[in-house]
């Protein structure tokens, strides 16, 4: 199978980011202009100031679009550069794509921790499954 197939569910996941981060600016914007927040917080964005509660979330949800996938994207390219992708990998890559992006419209439309808990667990249940799998490919090759 062709390897460069698994680098391929990586961009879904940098286009949300960057979508994120588009939000993330307009709600800024957006606060800024109806005064709710202080322009002046952008410059230090001191932990001791309020800010409005739809910026924290935002600006928290674009952290977990920096933080969560990392290793899914390291797998991704391990994958690649040992030549390890099958049907089910691929598969499996793509359903974490899938969860990651059910996790971002829950995050964006109601970010109860109640209704995004399922889809975040499942990715880090395929994560795992996707390494250990990478993990007895390489071991059988040794």
């Amino acid at each position: 199978m062709n390897s460069t197939l698994i680098l391929f569910p990586i961009f879904p996941l940098v286009f949300l980011t960057l979508l994120q981060t588009a939000f993330n600016a307009q709600k800024v914007k957006k606060a800024v202009l109806n005064k709710s927040l202080d322009p002046k917080w952008l410059k230090f964005m001191p932990s001791w100031e309020a800010v409005p509660d739809e910026i924290q979330a935002s600006r928290e949800h674009l952290k977990n679009l920096h933080q969560a996938p990392i290793i899914f994207y390291v797998y991704c390219i391990i994958a690649y550069i040992v030549s390890h992708v099958t049907l089910l990998t691929l598969l499996l890559a793509w359903t974490y794509v899938l969860f990651r992006t059910i996790h971002f419209l829950i995050r964006e439309i109601n970010p109860k921790i109640s209704l995004r808990r399922n889809p975040f667990a499942i990715t880090i249940l395929l994560s795992v499954i996707l390494w250990i799998d990478l993990l007895v490919f390489l071991v059988s090759q040794v």
